[in-house]
């Protein structure tokens, strides 16, 4: 996938993401864990797609500010029942069109967003970049699933489950319908914690294709790449209700960092 841009992922899931990723995460608590921890102050979500998490954010009265890099991706959130509440900015997460000092209260990279960077350069110029948009006493959480945690391997959205020390290849049948099925086929190499993978839809009218990949990283890991963009952990949780995170049986995380104090 040489062409794969960060714009890729959401010029080619934009007309399904709602259809197929609406659940990826718990809205209710997420909104809920977000307005609390932002005080009322500015949101900045990162990779806000469709605006599954800003909307409802939104509508809870917070100031929301979403960054894309697809086009496709924000028109849906703009074409939306309360889209003109959000402020929508086209732009890469690693180099968000925003001057250091902007002041969010809250930073959020929801379900996996930070893992469709490519690799470990660009999510560092990513959380580099959320940390210098927080205001003194901001947030950044950032939501992933986990290396061996129970996530279908095909979906786009979770990490593969069933490969040991070598490269894994496989197709899945991810829906039948009297007109359409769609094909998931990935493969996924441990070694350097990537993903690449095509979910196959094929129809009546052809065949299309939706290209995805993430590059994973675990928790200690991720830790690590916070405190080298002058970030520290506050907490990590298991789900948005703030279940007690168990690094064996967690199947994904929520980690809250804020500026190094």
């Amino acid at each position: 996938m040489e062409d794969y841009h960060p714009r890729t992922y959401g010029e080619a899931f934009a007309d399904v993401y709602d259809e197929w990723y609406a659940d990826v995460t718990d809205t209710e608590a997420c909104v809920t864990a977000v307005a609390r921890l932002s005080g009322g102050g500015p949101v900045l979500e990162m990779g806000a797609g469709t605006g599954r998490l800003a909307l409802p954010l939104a509508a809870a009265g917070a100031d929301v500010w979403a960054l894309d890099a697809s086009r496709a991706m924000l028109a849906a959130l703009a074409a939306k029942p309360g889209g003109e509440r959000v402020v929508a900015m086209l732009g890469d997460m690693a180099r968000p069109p925003l001057r250091p000092g902007a002041g969010f209260a809250v930073v959020l990279c929801a379900f996996n967003s930070l893992f469709n960077l490519p690799d470990a350069a660009e999510q560092r110029l990513c959380l580099q970049a959320a940390a210098t948009l927080l205001a003194p006493a901001g947030l950044l959480i950032v939501e992933t699933s986990l290396p061996g945690a129970g996530h279908e391997p095909g979906e786009a959205t979770g990490i593969a489950t069933e490969a040991g020390d070598f490269q894994v290849d496989s197709v899945d049948v991810r829906a039948v319908e009297s007109d359409r099925v769609v094909l998931s086929a990935w493969q996924h190499d441990p070694v350097n914690q990537n993903i690449r993978g095509q979910m196959i839809d094929i129809g009546a009218g052809g065949i299309r294709l939706r290209p995805w990949r993430l590059h994973y990283r675990t928790a200690a890991q991720l830790d690590a790449a916070a405190r080298d963009a002058g970030l520290e952990l506050v907490e990590r949780w298991a789900d948005w209700g703030g279940g007690t995170f168990d690094p064996i049986l967690s199947t994904e995380q929520i980690a809250v960092y804020r500026p190094r104090r």
